[in-house]
């Protein structure tokens, strides 16, 4: 068996329509669809969707708890022109912010800012 390239990746959030608003609204992405506690966003070939926790308890049939915001498990990375105007415009518009613009030594300029679950989304521009 081979793996391709990735079909989707799901966030667990609390809210779903609070979530929308921050990836739709906050971020700009394009609703795809949604499906009752489930939603997915028309972010190209590896789309990016949302379920709600306690939908995602059910499918798993247990108790999830909320991720600490202390303990990120992973990062959403977005490509960025200007990392700089990006940060702020997220922040104007009421992300949560967790790094400001940094020049890396891996010669690129990121950022981050955190969702409303405190999911960690990194802004990246290329410097070279």
């Amino acid at each position: 068996m081979r793996f391709q390239t990735p079909d989707y990746i799901v966030l667990v959030v609390a809210d779903l329509d609070r979530a929308l608003t921050f990836y739709c609204d906050v971020l700009g992405l394009p609703l795809g669809h949604r499906s009752g506690s489930f939603a997915q966003l028309a972010t190209g070939v590896t789309r990016v969707a949302l379920y709600e926790r306690a939908a995602m308890a059910e499918t798993l049939d247990r108790e999830l708890e909320p991720p600490s915001p202390d303990a990120p498990g992973f990062e959403l990375g977005f490509k960025v022109d200007d990392c700089d105007t990006a940060y702020d415009e997220l922040v104007s518009a009421g992300a949560t912010l967790a790094v400001p613009p940094t020049d890396r030594p891996w010669g690129q300029r990121t950022a981050y800012v955190r969702d409303p679950d405190g999911h960690l989304v990194e802004l990246a521009q290329d410097l070279r």
